[in-house]
């Protein structure tokens, strides 16, 4: 999966230490296959779950390969409104 430039900006403020190893980590996911709105709000579940810790992070990956809907459950970006929280994830200061 293609990890979009404002998720890279995140991942650089959260892991800034490993930033290039988060997203090479999530573009190792590339490939899997999942179903409904895969792609950014996928990989922004795992970066919002893993609260910056890369033991928690592998651990969302593993839950994405499992079942990708109990990630987005975790990371609360399930309902309806989806689409604006993952804005304010990402965007914080766009708000």
């Amino acid at each position: 999966m293609t990890v979009s430039q404002r998720l890279a900006g995140k991942i650089e403020q959260d892991f800034p230490v490993d930033s290039a190893a988060v997203i090479s980590m999530l573009h190792d996911v590339e490939g899997e296959s999942f179903g409904g709105d895969a792609g950014e709000r996928l990989l922004a579940a795992v970066i919002l779950v893993s609260r910056g810790d890369i033991d928690r992070l592998v651990m969302a990956l593993e839950l994405m390969k499992e079942d990708w809907r109990d990630l987005l459950m975790d990371a609360g970006l399930e309902p309806e409104d989806w689409a604006s929280r993952l804005d304010e994830f990402l965007d914080p200061g766009e708000r």
